[in-house]
């Protein structure tokens, strides 16, 4: 029942950021997190600016009191390579309208974050995103969607813990127990999306389940991966003998 979300690599920070309400001054937009480009993108429709723009700097009619300063367009015009594929959430719920409700969403991506390489870190990256945007939808709901999910990865051992994100609340990070590693392994997040977010985007305030997990660190085990640098490599010999990844 899930449809998907495409989208560019290429946005600006106010759909990478500004739209998923994180502050213009948080640390996670400074250079040495992402990646910015020459040039500034076109700004959505003025209502939708004014919406957002209200929310960062007193909350607007969510009934937050917003981050409390002035919001700056031109920080929301810089062009970013996406550090997520939340920006493509954020763009479907700014399209969906009242009849297209209950609707869930994927999808699948690369992003980019100024990280230093090691051997569980690049700074390229596969995700996948999915929401669940439905009147009646839980933290109960969310947590079943990711324990099906990481099921089906082979991997039947999850815990979930409390988390902070700037779009979500409450929000949960996702661990599972890794059988060749014999340890718990961090592999995502997870939340409900905040009235600050929802709000000036859908139109209204309603439950949106949305988690963002990590491909790469999933699929190690069935390749026999331990360095996620291997992913790269210009190795025929290895590209020859893999075999589609069924469970």
């Amino acid at each position: 029942g899930f449809k998907e979300m495409k989208g560019n690599i290429v946005q600006s920070s106010f759909w990478n950021f500004d739209a998923l309400f994180t502050s213009q001054d948080h640390s996670v937009r400074e250079m040495q997190d992402t990646f910015y480009l020459e040039g500034k993108d076109k700004l959505p429709s003025k209502e939708l600016v004014n919406k957002i723009k209200a929310v960062h700097e007193n909350g607007g009619n969510t009934g937050s009191i917003g981050w409390g300063y002035k919001w700056n367009p031109e920080e929301a015009m810089k062009r970013v390579l996406r550090t997520h594929t939340t920006v493509l959430s954020a763009q479907m719920l700014s399209r969906l309208k009242k009849e297209d409700l209950p609707a869930k969403f994927f999808a699948i991506g690369k992003n980019y974050r100024n990280e230093t390489m090691d051997s569980s870190h690049l700074f390229e990256f596969n995700q996948t995103e999915g929401i669940v945007i439905d009147e009646n939808a839980n933290l109960r709901y969310l947590l079943g969607y990711l324990k099906e999910f990481f099921g089906k990865m082979g991997f039947p051992k999850v815990r979930f813990r409390p988390a902070y994100f700037p779009y979500t609340e409450p929000s949960v990070e996702i661990d599972v127990f890794h059988p060749s590693y014999k340890k718990w392994i961090e592999l995502g997040g997870a939340g409900i999306f905040r009235p600050e977010m929802v709000k000036p985007l859908l139109g209204k305030d309603i439950p949106v389940l949305a988690w963002g997990l990590g491909i790469g660190r999933i699929i190690t085990d069935h390749y026999k991966i331990k360095d996620l640098r291997d992913f790269y490599k210009n190795d025929l010999k290895q590209l020859r003998e893999s075999k589609v990844w069924v469970k």
